[in-house]
Formats: structure tokens, C-alpha cells, sequence
């Protein structure tokens, strides 16, 4: 109590001192500009007695000159109410400060537990991922850190890259800026073969230009979504002659469909993909197109005729198979039929039918060229309404990975020369990939590089099952989260993977008996970031966890803030400009011909 009366005392007197500094000052200044000479003070406190009193013998005027005393007053009010404004607007521009993301930041910057400037340099900077640039990027002699690493961000005033080698998961809701701040520089820099997913041409027209100029690039988009004058083409059918490939891609079609997303029609599914698949093969044996594969698949009556193609050319027992599917009991066969008409209802559209099958002489896609460069594949395409495309970008996603993958398996140290960047954009809202949790789990080792990219882990649940979406989560080693996510439970795991940081305060304890007091030391281990400041995040900061290191705290920078920003925005305005073409010429409606009317004379 005597302390902090003490420190009060000591305060105000100080205050004192120099509002009876400010005062003398201003009264000597005011009278020099007035009298043009100083007067003098009577005592040290003569400028405040003139200020509260207006007693004029506090000063002894200049010869021949009265003392201004209500200029001086004057001059002392005003320098009060400046005072007093200053205070003031210092009192709130700290508290809008305290408020502020800046100060948010700032108190986490200082937190023990992130991890320091040393453990960045040592782990996650470009020096470190370079370290293994020789295994992991043998086609290139004097490889770059985006050669042989993602780049997430920066930290500690270095940029942070995660290996190649790592599963990145990459976790914002809606208008979080995922892809401003991240995904559309990882497409930019990504030196080897890509394939990117999305459910919008965002991604595309910022970088496609840029793409070009690495190697071929390819978009293929059967809703015609994308604006891309001439998209590519490409045939389910192509290898269904082998009859592994045509189960392979049956099973992929339908798992990329609604009923694939099902894990109570799971069995259903199934049956159905062994179906489609026995009709690809009949379709690519027989010599015939995607369109007889959609009639097929409309109905049992009308799949009699591939049973036909099955038993001259399929193989042997296939065409025995699909019969006895279709002769079976009705139930049965109408809740198989039910999955196979749901995988091939988007072929209704007469546009979809023809992206799928490639003009005579026209360019064939073939995964093994382009896997051979730093070629880009565009996946676009949306999992709502009856054209919905799944089960088909699905198939080709799969198809890519596995010839990939069989090529890793023959390659030396069983990794591609060329890594093939996957970066899958909104993949959980286009279609169910069977394949990502295994390849989130393997792929990195093999070179097939993994960057899933969802708005909440519920939303993998969604798609997948629990356990899948679980498998996921775990086999990314690098996993980035931005602010604004609102699932609490979800949060609280994240808070706790995190790990603590230890607290230290001071309590102090006055006792009304004694004089004195007593103080003690606490110490308290607290998150190192609350579910809240996790959720308050601004979208310029991301939070890293990687692997067995601590948290990293990361700035997040857009791709207009890149070196080669000029280049990236005029390739954009040539892209846009191309897609507003086409849409126009898509919006306006054919003209009509006018048959001009013969009279008889």
C-alpha cells in the first residue's frame, strides 16, 4: 500500500515539475515575441501562478513593457488542450493498436513455443530442401528450392519450403484466400509434370499462360466451365481392351459419383463399377464409342447387345457374366443399374458426349508423354446437377497416377526422374478419388507429390469416410491452416498438436495486520495458440505444422507480390480476354435462317 502510494506521490510531482517547466516556458516565449525581451521569474513556479492566479508580480516585466498576462493565459489554455488532445488520441490509437491484427501478431511472435529463427534455417528453408536435391530432382543440374519443395510461406524473415517428398494438406474455409496467397504461386513454381483440380477457372487464368511456357498444357473440362476455346478430348475407352484397365476405370467412374460417396450403398457401388467396367471393355473391343456405353448404361434391355460384343471379342466368361447380372432378380439388378444410369447420366449432353470422344486424326492424350515434361493438366468440373463429371475426371486423375506410379516402380530408386506435382484444388466438392489417401500415404516417396487443398476436414468426411478422411489428415506430413475455420472440435485438435507454452506472473498480497507484503511467482502452462486465436488468424498469417517440429508461425503473400507479378497479370488479362470471348459466342444464340418465299407469278 505505502509502495504505490509512494509511486503516485512520485508521479504527480514529476507531472508537476514539468507542467511548471511548460508553463515558465510559454510565459517567457510570449512575453519575448510581445515585449521583444524575457521577463524574470519570481520563483520557479511563477508560470504556473500566472497561469492559475494571473497574478502579475510572479514575473518582473521588461523595461518600459506590461506583462501580457491574458496572452500568456492564453497560450497556457491552448497548450492544455493540446495536451489534452494528444493524450487522448494516444489513449485510443492504443487501444485500436491492442485491438488490432498487428498487435494479435506481434504477441504471438513473442510467444516461446513457435519456432525460431535457427529451426527455420535449419529444417525449412531453402537450404534445407535443397539438401536432398540430388535424389529427389536428378534430371536437373543446378536445381532451384521450388525444384525440390513447396513454398508456404515465409517466417523469420526467410521463406519456409516443405520437401516434395512431404503430403501438404492445406486447410481455409471459403474467401480465405487459398488460392491468392498460395495455390496459384505453388502452380506457377511446380518445374515438373502437374495436374490441378478445381471446381472454377481461377487457378487456370492466373497461371495458364505461365504453364504454357514450361510445356504443353491440357484442360479438360466437359461442362465447358473453364472458357478454354478447344479443351481437351479424351475417351474413357482408351486401354479398356485390357480387361484390367476396364475394371480399373469402371470402379473409378463410379467412385467419383454420388453413390461412390455412399458408405451405405458401398456394395452396391461396387457391383456396379464390375458392370461398367465389363461394358467399357465391351465398347473398346467392339470397336465403338462412349455413346454406345451410355445407351448400355441406361438400361439392362439395351446392355444385351454388349453381352453379344463380350462373348465374340471380350474376355473369356465376361459376356456369361454380364448375362447372368442382367437375368438375375430384379431388385438386384435394378439397385446395380441404379449406380451404373448415375455414372452415365452426364452423357445425356451432347457436349459431354463429345469431350469424351477425341476427332478422328486428333491429338490423343497419353500419360506417358506427359509425364516425360513439365507439362499441365487442368481438371474442371462440378459435382452438382445431372451433368455432374466426377466419376470421369475421376477416372483420368486415376489413370495418370497409376501409369505414374507402375513408372516409379521401374525407375531408378523407385521414384520418377520428373515428380508429378498434384495439386487438388476443391477435389472433395468435384468428386470422391478413391485413390488420395494412399497416395497422400506413398506417393511422396515415389514422386507423385500430394497437395490437397480442403475447406474444413468435415468436408474429406464428407466425401470419404471418417477413417479415410482421418488417413488423410494424418499422412500429411506439412499441414497449413488458415484463420476463420468455426469447427470447434476440429480446432481444439489443432490447438493441441500445437503443444503449450509456460507462463510466468507475479502476485503481490498486502496484509492489513502487518506492514509489508508478500509476493509469489506462478508459473502456468497455457496453449500455445486458444481454438479463438487459432479461428482470429487474419488472412495474411497461416500456421504450419510439420511433422516433429513446433509450429510455425507464416506471412502469407499474394502472387501479385511476386517477382514475375507483371508477366503472371498480363498472361491473366490474355486468358480472361480469351474467356469472355467464349462465353459471349456461348450466350448468343445461333442465327436463323430465313427460307425466302418463292411466288409463282
Amino acid at each position: 500500500m505505502n509502495e504505490a502510494l509512494g509511486k503516485t506521490v512520485a508521479v504527480l510531482i514529476a507531472a508537476g515539475f514539468v507542467v511548471a517547466f511548460v508553463f515558465s516556458l510559454l510565459a517567457e516565449a510570449v512575453t519575448w515575441l510581445i515585449c521583444g525581451a524575457r521577463p524574470q521569474p519570481g520563483s520557479p513556479f511563477a508560470g504556473v501562478i500566472v497561469a492559475i492566479t494571473g497574478d502579475p508580480d510572479a514575473y518582473t516585466a521588461p523595461a518600459g513593457c506590461a506583462l501580457p498576462l491574458w496572452q500568456i493565459r492564453v497560450a497556457d489554455v491552448l497548450a492544455l488542450a493540446l495536451v489534452a488532445g494528444l493524450v487522448i488520441l494516444a489513449v485510443r490509437a492504443l487501444r485500436t493498436y491492442r485491438r488490432s491484427d498487428q498487435s494479435f501478431i506481434a504477441d504471438l511472435r513473442m510467444r516461446l513455443g513457435f519456432a525460431d529463427a535457427t529451426e527455420v534455417r535449419q529444417h525449412l528453408s531453402a537450404k534445407a530442401v535443397l539438401r536432398r536435391a540430388k535424389q529427389l530432382r536428378p534430371d536437373i543440374a543446378n536445381p532451384k528450392a521450388t525444384d525440390v519443395g513447396w513454398r508456404v510461406g515465409r517466417s523469420r524473415g526467410m521463406d519456409v519450403y516443405v520437401s516434395i517428398e512431404d503430403s501438404v494438406a492445406l486447410e481455409g474455409p471459403p474467401r480465405s484466400g487459398k488460392g491468392y496467397r498460395v495455390l496459384i504461386s505453388a502452380i506457377l513454381d511446380w518445374s515438373g509434370p502437374l495436374i490441378t483440380t478445381s471446381t472454377t477457372n481461377d487457378n487456370l487464368t492466373a497461371t495458364m499462360r505461365m504453364r504454357q511456357q514450361r510445356g504443353d498444357v491440357h484442360v479438360f473440362d466437359p461442362q465447358g466451365l473453364s472458357g478454354i476455346r478447344h479443351p481437351l478430348r479424351v475417351s474413357p475407352l482408351t486401354g479398356c481392351d485390357d480387361p484390367l484397365v476396364a475394371m480399373q476405370r469402371g470402379d473409378a467412374i463410379i467412385t467419383g459419383t454420388a453413390i461412390g460417396t455412399s458408405t451405405n450403398n458401398a456394395e452396391w457401388a461396387q457391383a456396379a463399377g464390375t458392370v461398367l467396367g465389363r461394358l467399357l471393355h465391351a465398347a473398346a473391343v467392339g470397336g465403338l464409342s462412349i455413346k454406345e456405353v451410355y445407351e448400355w448404361g441406361t438400361s439392362p434391355v439395351l446392355a444385351r447387345k454388349a453381352v453379344d460384343v463380350l462373348r465374340s471379342d471380350g474376355a473369356p466368361g465376361w459376356g456369361d457374366n454380364l448375362e447372368a447380372t442382367i437375368s438375375g432378380d430384379e431388385k438386384i439388378v435394378s439397385s446395380i443399374w441404379f449406380g451404373v444410369q448415375n455414372a452415365v447420366a452426364p452423357l445425356a449432353v451432347p457436349k459431354i458426349r463429345e469431350a469424351l470422344m477425341p476427332e478422328p486424326g486428333g491429338p490423343v492424350f497419353d500419360p506417358r508423354e506427359f509425364l516425360d515434361a513439365a507439362n499441365t493438366l487442368y481438371l474442371i468440373g462440378s459435382a452438382s446437377g445431372a451433368s455432374a463429371m466426377g466419376g470421369f475426371l475421376g477416372a483420368l486423375l486415376d489413370d495418370i497416377v497409376e501409369v505414374a506410379r507402375n513408372r516409379a516402380l521401374s525407375s531408378p530408386g523407385s521414384r520418377l526422374a520428373h515428380p508429378l506435382g498434384l495439386i487438388l484444388d476443391e477435389i472433395a466438392n468435384m468428386f470422391r478419388w478413391g485413390s488420395l489417401p494412399r497416395t497422400m500415404a506413398d506417393g511422396g516417396g515415389r514422386g507423385i507429390c500430394t497437395f490437397v487443398v480442403l475447406q474444413a476436414l468435415s468436408q474429406a468426411e464428407t466425401a470419404w469416410s471418417r477413417a479415410e478422411a482421418d488417413t488423410i489428415w494424418a499422412a500429411a506430413t506439412a499441414k497449413v491452416l488458415l484463420g476463420g475455420a468455426s469447427h470447434v472440435d476440429h480446432l481444439r485438435d489443432v490447438e493441441a498438436l500445437l503443444g503449450t507454452r509456460q507462463t510466468r506472473h507475479t502476485q503481490r498480497s498486502w496484509s492489513t495486520r502487518e506492514a509489508g507484503h508478500s509476493t509469489s511467482e506462478h508459473r502456468e502452462r497455457l496453449p500455445l495458440m486458444s481454438v479463438d486465436e487459432i479461428r482470429r488468424m487474419p488472412h495474411t498469417t497461416g500456421l504450419l505444422a510439420y511433422r516433429n517440429r513446433r509450429g510455425v508461425l507464416l506471412d502469407l503473400t499474394a502472387w501479385d507480390e511476386r517477382r514475375d507479378a507483371r508477366a503472371v497479370q498480363a498472361g491473366k488479362r490474355a486468358t480472361e480476354e480469351e474467356q469472355r470471348a467464349v462465353f459471349t459466342d456461348a450466350a448468343t444464340p445461333p442465327p436463323q435462317s430465313v427460307e425466302a418465299e418463292v411466288i409463282d407469278e
